[in-house]
């Protein structure tokens, strides 16, 4: 029941500060809500539990005076005299209270029929307490400690009853015997003695309403105060708005201080600031993607443009015209293998392409590929060199997609070959690990790459200058394609750099449970 009810109060506040018919709700307004109901249920909890701890303390106390008042009253009894009664003596009655008019006595036979009465009494006879206590059980001196054990043996001591005109009282019943026999023996009487409470009730009663003024007070003082803490936290929210506002394709420089954030602010703000950073640095390789494109594809379309221009400038014999086609095919060739490639990297950016690995023997199908280009390196006097081991012997495998593991290397292969010194050897390292997982290494002597390239060196259309006017053949997307194949197979491309000594790219492909 009480896991229902919260429940059932959780889904009320979660209603609560829903949109409602397209509005939606301020979070300054949910602030304000939240610290208004808190204060709230904490103040009126606490006052709830002050009332009734008050209210326990006064029934408490009331009982210990009557209690203490009724011991008088068998005390008093114990020294009549012999020709004296309760209900004969003058003085039993009239000094009962010791003159505390809040406190009234009555005699009452068994049945309940009330013999004598003080003139304060005006308690009915339906109002008295079920349950009468044993005048003997009364301890002489009552307080707090003697009440609670009569409460244990006895259950209620005292009853509460309101008159018609609003006072109120609280009654104790004693059982007493009293001589009033010509024989002798004794009678069984009861006695009841009240007392008005009017005035505690009264100042309980101010209680609770100084209360609940003190709580609706409390209530306005915390919405205020949400109101203001809202305001006061939604000011760093409302900075990085405007910070967000300022930002544009050519302002991207903009970031949050973490100088005045506070602490529960500054997760968020270096999200935000790393966000910004990326998109920084994406709008930086977008704009130089361009501009490469731009500069990849004017130089094939100028060529093209230009031969086109000067061979029809006049008429010219058919082989001359034969050597300008073929020169345009070879330049159709080079755009047709730049945008296939380009398709091949956007279909791996939106998971379109999909490596389907198998094993692969890495000797056989790395003799292959240096077989492919044996000619090529022999019309630039370079060498060849496979070396593969592995290291859980048997023969060394690879979990990979056989295609793409040629076009990775081929890349590689036809990078060294570009960019590697005549006259010397490239080295292609093989090594199957004992987890299943495989490095390949194509390694070239040559002038190295200049170490502030190395962290762009797989960019897109991205090659160091000296590269780019060394030679014009490559499309810059060669080695672009080797880290989105090595990334399709869950694996990773490096490279180490020697200027002037050696260049080493390393293809890393996970085991096949890790891929």
């Amino acid at each position: 029941m009480r896991a229902r009810g919260a429940s059932r109060v959780t889904t009320w506040l979660g209603r609560l500060f829903q949109k409602h018919g397209g509005r939606r709700k301020s979070l300054t307004w949910q602030i304000s809500f939240l610290f208004a109901l808190i204060s709230f249920l904490v103040i009126g909890a606490m006052g709830f539990s002050i009332d009734r701890m008050l209210a326990g303390e006064l029934l408490e106390a009331n009982d210990v005076l009557l209690l203490g008042n009724m011991s008088l009253l068998r005390g008093r009894l114990a020294r009549l005299s012999p020709s004296e009664t309760v209900l004969t003596s003058p003085r039993f009655i009239d000094e009962t209270g010791m003159g505390y008019r809040k406190l009234a006595v009555a005699v009452l036979d068994e049945d309940r029929r009330i013999l004598r009465a003080s003139s304060e009494f005006n308690i009915p006879v339906s109002a008295l307490p079920e349950k009468a206590i044993p005048i003997e059980a009364i301890p002489d001196r009552a307080d707090t400690g003697s009440e609670r054990e009569l409460r244990a043996r006895f259950g209620d001591l005292s009853r509460q009853w309101t008159a018609p005109d609003g006072r109120w009282y609280q009654v104790l019943l004693a059982r007493l015997p009293i001589a009033s026999t010509a024989s002798g023996q004794p009678l069984a009487a009861l006695i009841a003695l009240s007392y008005d409470r009017s005035l505690p009730r009264e100042l309980l009663a101010r209680y609770r309403k100084g209360l609940l003024e003190t709580l609706v007070a409390s209530v306005l003082a915390a919405a205020a105060l949400g109101i203001w803490a809202a305001r006061v936290v939604l000011k760093r929210v409302r900075r990085i708005a405007a910070t967000a506002g300022r930002i544009s394709a050519h302002a991207l420089n903009e970031r949050l201080s973490l100088d005045d954030t506070p602490e529960e602010f500054i997760e968020s703000t270096l999200a935000f600031n790393n966000m910004l950073d990326r998109l920084q640095d994406s709008f930086r390789r977008l704009s130089e993607f361009s501009s490469d494109l731009a500069h990849d594809l004017r130089t094939p379309i100028n060529n093209l443009l230009g031969e086109a221009q000067v061979a029809l400038s006049r008429p010219r014999e058919a082989a001359e015209y034969r050597a300008v086609l073929e020169s345009a095919v070879e330049e159709y060739e080079r755009l047709s293998r730049m945008i296939e490639n380009m398709l091949f990297l956007a279909r791996a950016d939106n998971a379109q392409a999909r490596a389907a690995p198998q094993w692969i023997d890495l000797r056989e199908a790395l003799g292959k590929i240096l077989s492919y280009y044996e000619l090529l390196a022999e019309e630039r006097n370079v060498r060849l060199a496979l070396e593969v081991r592995s290291e859980r012997g048997g023969k060394p495998r690879a979990w990979a997609d056989e295609l793409m593991l040629n076009r990775a290397v081929g890349n590689l292969l036809s990078n060294a070959l570009r960019h590697g010194r005549t006259d010397c050897t490239v080295t292609v390292r093989a090594v199957a690990r004992g987890d299943g997982s495989a490095e390949v290494e194509v390694a070239n002597p040559g002038s190295g790459i200049a170490a502030e390239h190395l962290p762009r060196i797989f960019d897109r259309f991205y090659r160091p200058c000296s590269s780019r006017e060394e030679s014009s053949a490559g499309s810059g997307l060669g080695l672009a394609i080797v880290k989105s194949i090595a990334e399709l197979h869950g694996g990773r491309v490096g490279v180490r750099s020697e200027p002037g000594l050696l260049t080493t790219f390393t293809l890393s492909f996970p085991a096949a449970d890790h891929a």
